[in-house]
This record gives structure tokens, C-alpha cells and sequence, in this order.
């Protein structure tokens, strides 16, 4: 028997970024037993705190419906419009919030918000601020307004009313172990938000903490996901092959330029308008294309940017670990262009994941999304800087306003001793094992190479998806045989086994998806297909396997009505790689 102790909850929050974090500071306004839990420390950990300090900023004098159509327009209508709203308007009132904190944000001489374009938009505008600074702030309140937050606590299955996965029943909370002595914990809740951030592998981007935990949890739930397709993207992340430029959208946005070789810029032939503030898709597969066309290397050329950004890398508030370039361990940024590199694979940022309604409600009773764990309505599949972080507070802000409210109303639900032991049972089962033919650390390895190089993993097919799922369940089924030492390499497992499930789920979601679209580019079918693929695409796991759905995106009920279907036409990544790229037929 394990011994496993019981926590209960009103609201219980797996995940404390941005959106757990607002998820909590609301919930907590409306009922008092608010529980977080972060399997590493929250404002030491996850993509929220080490982001580029990048977010849509709206003030009180901007037209909204203006904004509102920018990103409506160029999420080319497949978003939900009545979501893009109450984004824009909720994200006035967190600005306003890390203001009066005073989070360090980014201010002209006369203290004045300074604003961007922001990278994908032309109207849209974007404020730089300390992430990590902001994150420390949002702990500080969380705990001032009495919620209990759990550090150091690995989640490794939602805890569900029938005792099945997939459920017919509810979530009822989730259940974990403490990932320095191992000790399990069942968690019960009235409801439950998971906003454990973005789909991502472990050695590929820069926050080895975010694996898409929440994602794979509600899909084995099941709850639906839908987009899993869109989950792939890139951004340009090192300098050198070696040094972390910090971020691109920063650097972009105060003038930074890309060149090749020859010293061209080559983006002015891909969009003439944005240039290197075009959609990183865009941007990503523009780089590919240099290099294959022998126009490399590519490099950033800084020369060009602004005073206030080099004033702004000299403040320790708003660096963004951009330090390098203050350093002599690179030629003088200021004169010499730099070799940039980017990346490539699962980086969802919200473009796929769980499928939410307005108050980010999933389609399991009790269990509620946020941030880039939840499948982002307001922007289609449009990648737009500032958006993920703005949309993480604000999903996280109305997730908590919606679980606090039905908590009122809700009885703590039973919870099955059977049940908890058979869950404590498969949390430890790798300590207990005797040996295995990997280690953690080699499954992880296994998963961040299965794509192969940049080229490859951009460029897909139905072979090639065929083999990726195959090994994506390989190393799943691996993962239930792995040893682990100490729960250390307990987390690990588990995250492998995540990880292995998002890329079976993303691999078969990308199979049954036959056009290109955005960043999803199968050569087998380069084309864009409206009459198809206008839609968003669900995924649900059953006990006959997955189910996928295609669902109606209802443009009448929206205010902005789509002016028509687009012909058949190559993808612009298709049409990039191809040389065919015209940027008046995709604007």
C-alpha cells in the first residue's frame, strides 16, 4: 500500500507561469481555498519567466476594433472573434496591473510606455518588460491574497470522477509526487486549470521544464485538443552557433535587420511591408531557403537598431539575457553582423492545445485551460509576437474568474482509495524497477532528434509522418520501462512519456490534415484547401482510439465577416520553398 495524502482544493492550478498565476489572483477573489502547483519554483522557472519580455500592449486611447481586425484578418478568420475581444480587453487591465506593481516596463524620457509594431501586425503594438521581475511580482500577490502555492511538485495524472481515461465522468483534481522525497499526493478539487505551458522537448529550446504535461494529461482525460498540427515553429534563438541572442522580436522590433551572404535582405522579397517582422514561419523557411539556394550564412545585422535598445540591454531590468552582446566574447555588435541560427520543432506557443470556450472551459466537466496549454482562440493560426503572453494572462485570468464562480456552487467531490492507489502505483512505478535498456536522459535524447535537421523537420509527408508516429510510440512504450534512480529521474520519465504522447497526437493530427497551411507544410499537399480545411481540427481520445473532427468556425456570429474562400494555392512556406513566393498574392 502507499501511503498518499490528501489535499483539498476549490480551484486547483497545475502550472504557475502567466496563466496559472492570473488563474490563481482571480480565483482567489472569489473563493479561499486556491491551490497552485509547479513541479519546479514559480518566478524561478518556465517560459514565462525567461520569455523575451515581449506583450501586446492596448492603452486606454487605442481603437480596439481596429486592433481586433488586424489580428482577425491576418488569423485569416479562423479564430473566435468574441475571444480576440476580450483578450484586447483584458490585456488593458494586466498592463495596467504590472504598472501599479511597478514591473519594470520599458518608458520613453517622459515615462511614457514605449510601443512597437508588433512582429505579424502592421497596427498591433507591443511593450517590452522584465519577465522575471513581472513573475516575482505576480508570486508576491498570489501569496498576499492567501493562495497556497506548492513548489518542487510533479503532476502526472489528472484524477478523474469514474476512475477511467477517458473519463465520461468530471475531473475531480490531480495527483503527483514531490520531486525531492517522492512522496505522493492526491490534490481534490472542485475544478481544475491546467496551465502547465507550451508543447516543447527537452534539449531543443531553452525551458526544459515546459514538455506539454497539461496537453498530454487532458488528452488521456479526454478532453479534446484541436490545431496539434499548428504546434510546430521556430524562432531565431543563437548567435554564433553557440551564444542565446535573447529575443529576436526585441531586436526586430528597435531595427535589427536579416542578411545573407551577399549582404541582401533577403525578407524584403518575401513581404515588403513587415520585412523581418513577417510571421517567423515565414521568416524560418526564408532562412532555409538562403541556405539551400548557397546564400549563406545568414546573419543579424544590429547596426541599424536604435539607441534605446542598447539602452535598455545596459539596464538590468530589461536585459533578457541578451548579455552577450555586451560582452567581448563576439565582434562589436554595433559594427559587425552576427551568424544567427534558428530553431524548429514543437513550440506551440497556444496554436494547438486543449480546446477552450470563452471562460476556458474544456470539453471534460471541471477542467479548465490556460496559456499555451490550451489551444489559443484569438488569433487563428497566426503567430504574432506579444500574443501568447498576452493571451496566457488573460486565458489564466478568466479561467480563475470561471472555476472560482461554479466552486461556489460545487460539493467537494469523493475520491476512490482504489483509485489513488492504482495512480500512486504508476507515478512510482520506475523507481521500482530493476532495469531497463535506456536511461531518462536517452529517451529525451531520442525524442529532440527524432525530426532530424531544420530542413527536414519543416518539410513534411505521409511517409514521413508515418515513420515519426512510430517512433513517437516507440519511445512511449519505452518510457513505461525505464528505470528511474531517485524521483529526480522520476520527472524525467514522465516527461518523456508526455512528450512521446503530444508527438504521437501532433504526428497523427499532421497525417489526417491533407493541405498546408501557415506553418504546417506537407510537400504531398502544398496547397492551402478552404474547401476542406476551414476549420478547426479536433482531436479526442476514445476507447477505440482517436476521433478527429473538423469544426465549423461560425462566421455568423462573428462581427467580421470573411470576405471569401481563397483558391487553391500553395502554402507560403510551399510556395518559398518552391521560388514561386509573390507577396501580393498572401497579403
Amino acid at each position: 500500500m502507499h501511503s498518499v495524502a490528501t489535499v483539498d482544493a476549490d480551484v486547483l492550478i497545475v502550472g504557475g507561469g502567466f496563466g496559472g498565476v492570473w488563474a490563481a489572483l482571480r480565483a482567489a477573489e472569489l473563493t479561499k481555498n486556491v491551490v497552485l502547483v509547479e513541479k519546479a519554483y514559480v518566478s524561478r522557472s518556465g517560459s514565462s519567466t525567461i520569455s523575451g519580455g515581449v506583450t501586446t500592449c492596448p492603452l486606454p486611447e487605442d481603437d480596439l476594433d481596429q486592433w481586433a481586425e488586424e489580428f482577425i484578418v491576418r488569423g485569416d478568420y479562423m479564430c473566435n472573434q468574441h475571444w480576440t475581444r476580450q483578450l484586447l480587453e483584458g490585456q488593458r487591465d494586466r498592463v495596467a496591473a504590472f504598472s501599479t506593481w511597478g514591473v519594470p516596463i520599458s518608458r520613453d524620457d517622459k515615462g511614457n510606455i514605449r510601443r512597437f509594431a508588433s512582429r505579424g501586425m502592421v497596427t498591433v503594438r507591443c511593450m517590452q518588460y522584465s519577465p522575471k521581475a513581472a513573475m516575482e511580482e505576480l508570486r508576491r500577490q498570489a501569496i498576499a491574497r492567501g493562495v497556497r502555492i506548492v513548489d518542487r511538485f510533479s503532476i502526472t495524472e489528472l484524477i478523474t470522477s469514474d476512475g477511467e481515461w477517458p473519463t465520461s465522468g468530471a475531473v475531480v483534481g490531480a495527483f503527483g509526487f514531490d520531486v525531492k522525497t517522492g512522496a505522493c499526493t492526491a490534490f481534490r478539487a472542485k475544478n481544475t486549470i491546467l496551465a502547465t505551458g507550451q508543447i516543447s522537448m527537452k534539449g531543443v529550446h531553452h525551458v526544459d521544464n515546459d514538455t506539454g504535461d497539461g496537453v498530454a494529461m487532458a488528452y488521456r482525460a479526454g478532453a479534446r485538443v484541436s490545431d496539434l498540427e499548428f504546434s510546430f515553429g521556430g524562432t531565431f534563438s543563437y548567435l554564433m552557433k553557440r551564444y542565446d541572442l535573447g529575443s529576436y522580436n526585441v531586436a526586430i522590433a528597435h531595427g535589427a535587420q536579416l542578411i545573407n551572404a551577399h549582404g541582401e535582405r533577403f525578407m524584403a522579397q518575401y513581404d515588403p511591408v513587415r520585412f523581418e517582422r513577417s510571421e517567423l514561419s515565414r521568416v524560418v523557411a526564408a532562412f532555409v531557403k538562403e541556405m539551400i539556394d548557397g546564400r549563406g550564412p545568414v546573419f543579424i545585422d544590429l547596426r541599424k537598431c536604435d539607441d534605446s535598445y542598447w539602452d535598455d540591454l545596459k539596464s538590468a531590468s530589461l536585459r533578457h539575457g541578451s548579455t552577450i552582446l555586451l560582452s567581448d566574447k563576439i565582434p562589436d555588435p554595433t559594427i559587425n553582423p552576427l551568424p544567427i541560427e534558428p530553431t524548429w520543432g514543437f513550440w506551440s506557443g497556444g496554436r494547438g492545445g486543449i480546446d477552450v470556450d470563452l471562460q476556458c472551459l474544456s470539453t471534460v466537466p471541471g477542467l479548465y485551460a490556460a496559456g499555451a496549454t490550451a489551444k489559443n482562440p484569438t488569433s487563428g493560426t497566426h503567430a504574432s509576437a506579444g500574443v501568447p503572453t498576452a493571451f496566457a494572462m488573460n486565458s489564466g485570468y478568466y479561467a480563475g474568474q470561471a472555476a472560482g464562480n461554479a466552486a461556489r456552487d460545487t460539493a467537494m467531490p469523493e475520491l476512490s482509495p482504489a483509485i489513488l492507489q492504482q495512480l500512486a502505483e504508476q507515478a512510482t512505478a520506475p523507481l521500482k524497477r530493476k532495469q531497463s535498456g535506456a536511461s531518462p536522459d536517452e529517451l529525451h535524447d531520442r525524442l529532440s532528434a527524432m525530426s532530424g535537421t531544420i530542413t527536414e523537420a519543416m518539410m513534411l509527408s505521409g511517409a514521413k509522418l508515418t515513420r515519426l508516429i512510430g517512433r513517437s510510440e516507440e519511445v512511449y512504450e519505452e518510457a513505461g520501462t525505464v528505470v528511474a534512480a531517485n524521483p529526480h529521474e522520476l520527472i524525467k520519465v514522465h516527461e518523456a512519456r508526455n512528450v512521446a504522447e503530444n508527438a504521437r497526437c501532433i504526428y497523427k493530427s499532421s497525417a489526417d490534415r491533407t493541405e498546408s497551411r501557415e506553418q504546417f507544410y506537407r510537400e504531398d499537399y502544398p496547397d492551402t484547401d478552404d474547401d476542406n480545411w476551414f476549420c478547426l481540427h479536433g482531436m479526442t481520445r476514445t476507447v477505440q482510439g482517436p476521433k478527429f473532427e473538423r469544426i465549423a468556425i461560425p462566421l455568423e456570429s462573428y462581427p467580421l465577416k470573411r470576405p471569401k474562400k481563397h483558391p487553391r494555392r500553395p502554402s507560403q512556406m510551399a510556395a518559398i520553398f518552391s521560388g514561386t513566393y509573390d507577396p501580393a498574392t498572401y497579403e
